[in-house]
């Protein structure tokens, strides 16, 4: 747990401390929700970092399995074997891996090192195969043939990801595409719609926003509605609630849904702004 706290301590601080900075700009302005994302945006960086590193540990770990079940074909015993291997690059697994190979050779039984070394991995897939390993060899399994079986699963698991996530870049392509095409009717409701109405003399008021259009004016000293504000409020609150809904259609993860958000965000406050300063708004 105090891992934990340290790991996002930092990340928090950069948070609060951007979301203060910015409200020095955007404080009064239709913009202070960026000052929000600001302050999420650090801690949910430390999380994605995380995620990407697990990543990582998971694709090359089915690598390491992969070499360390070729060895053992080859007939060289399982200490040989882990030297050997830790001699290659594994990326972010390359340490854990030179770890595992200096406790085996010290004298620590196979089993108990791969839990020593990967088991305080944040990983479920690396967790089962270690538990899997493990319970399998105390029961008198083979060597090879459990590596063998390891490799096969993770390799497996890999290929299914791969699988969903090509089925699902046509939906994530969809959504992206109806996003776009909501940001592009708000801008020419902005630019075409609303200027037509103000030019008939129609004073647009907030009563008529509820449905009452006894409020119907031309008078010029009826308060006028902001637009700009309302649609760029509307963009903002677009964003932040499709981001998750593709996080989860995708990834099957809600929190993974914040990177579309911020993309969705920053792409529709720039083409909303720049479309409003190229019409003259």
């Amino acid at each position: 747990m105090n891992a934990i706290i340290k790991y996002y301590g930092k990340f928090i601080l950069i948070g609060i401390a951007a979301f203060f900075l910015s409200l020095i700009f955007f404080l009064g302005t239709n913009l202070i929700a960026i000052s929000f994302l600001l302050l999420a945006g650090p801690p949910l960086a430390g999380y994605y970092l995380k995620n990407a590193l697990v990543k990582g540990l998971e694709e090359n770990f089915r690598v390491f399995l992969d070499d360390l079940k070729d060895l053992l074909q080859a007939g060289v015993n399982i200490s040989d074997a882990l030297q050997i291997t830790a001699k290659n690059d594994y990326g972010p697994l390359t340490l854990y891996v030179k770890r595992l190979a200096a406790k085996v050779k010290i004298g620590i039984p196979f089993e108990k090192a791969m839990q020593l070394t990967f088991g305080g991995i944040k990983s479920p897939l690396i967790r089962k195969i270690i538990l899997v390993i493990n319970q399998t060899l105390r029961a008198g399994g083979n060597f090879m043939k459990v590596f063998i079986t390891s490799a096969k699963y993770v390799d497996k698991i890999e290929r299914l990801k791969k699988q969903r996530s090509a089925r699902t870049m046509s939906t994530l392509f969809n959504a992206y595409l109806m996003f776009y095409i909501f940001v592009l009717l708000i801008v020419v409701i902005q630019t075409f719609f609303v200027p037509t109405m103000l030019e008939s003399g129609v004073k647009i008021t907030p009563e008529m926003l509820k449905g009452d259009f006894s409020a119907v004016t031309t008078d010029n000293t009826t308060p006028e509605i902001d637009f700009s504000a309302h649609f760029l409020n509307l963009l903002i609150v677009q964003s932040i609630f499709a981001g998750p809904m593709i996080g989860k259609i995708s990834e099957n993860n809600a929190i993974a849904g914040i990177k579309h958000s911020l993309i969705l965000l920053s792409t529709s406050i720039v083409i909303y702004l720049g479309a409003l300063k190229i019409a003259g708004f």
